[in-house]
């Protein structure tokens, strides 16, 4: 006989799978594709004046018992966000031709993540930073347990899985409330500094997860 533990893993067990069929239908609902040219995509945006830093990013879910999101801890060595969480990605070259091609050679360049093994479902709406001007389109696929990646030292010193079982408790995603990240969000009681851009992606992702219906609003955290 199963004792109430396992009875408890099973069901958050359940749970975080039909989370994970939430984001997915959610995603396509979105119906913004990850073919998807970069001059349609900053389109999207009031760029007149050039003054926004486009960029992508993979959120890779690695579907797991109980499924993950890649995050990486960028090398210290970098000239821009050194030793930050973020997902692997960055602005455009002249040979990606969609803003999925950019995320895809990124998440290679950066932690060896084969393309062909990622199951491309679509993208979020553009996520923008607060004070640098960054534009960023988030760009969801699926990645199946057996995939391999690793970082490249030069530009990730570590790459670590999200559980959803943080991703989906609604009381980890807060605010700072002074200092120089006042009004930022951040993810709390994790091992890594999660905040920023990356911590609203996440709380998108988690907006998705947590619907209770079809084609629900993105937009709650930026």
């Amino acid at each position: 006989m199963g004792t109430d533990g396992d009875v408890s893993d099973v069901n958050d067990g359940l749970a975080q799978w039909d989370a994970l069929k939430k984001i997915v239908r959610g995603v396509v609902d979105l119906q913004i594709p990850a073919s998807t040219d970069w001059p349609t995509a900053k389109q999207s945006l009031d760029d007149d004046n050039g003054s926004w830093k486009f960029s992508s990013v993979l959120v890779a879910i690695v579907e797991r018992n109980e499924p993950t999101i890649l995050l990486t801890l960028r090398s210290s060595g970098l000239n821009e966000y050194s030793s930050h969480v973020s997902f692997p990605g960055g602005r455009p070259e002249a040979s990606d031709t969609s803003v999925g091609d950019t995320a895809l050679r990124e998440a290679f360049e950066e932690i060896l993540l084969a393309p062909e093994s990622v199951r491309v479902l679509g993208c979020l709406p553009i996520h923008k930073t607060r004070k640098r001007n960054h534009a960023i389109v988030p760009v969801i696929g699926l990645l199946s347990s057996e995939s391999v990646w690793k970082p490249a030292p030069a530009e990730v010193q570590y790459v670590f899985e999200f559980p959803f079982s943080a991703l989906l408790n609604p009381d980890l995603p807060r605010q700072y409330v002074d200092g120089e990240r006042a009004g930022s969000w951040y993810w709390a009681d994790q091992q890594y500094d999660i905040w920023g851009v990356t911590a609203v992606i996440l709380s998108s992702i988690a907006e998705l997860a947590l619907a209770t219906g079809r084609g629900a609003a993105i937009g709650r955290w930026r």
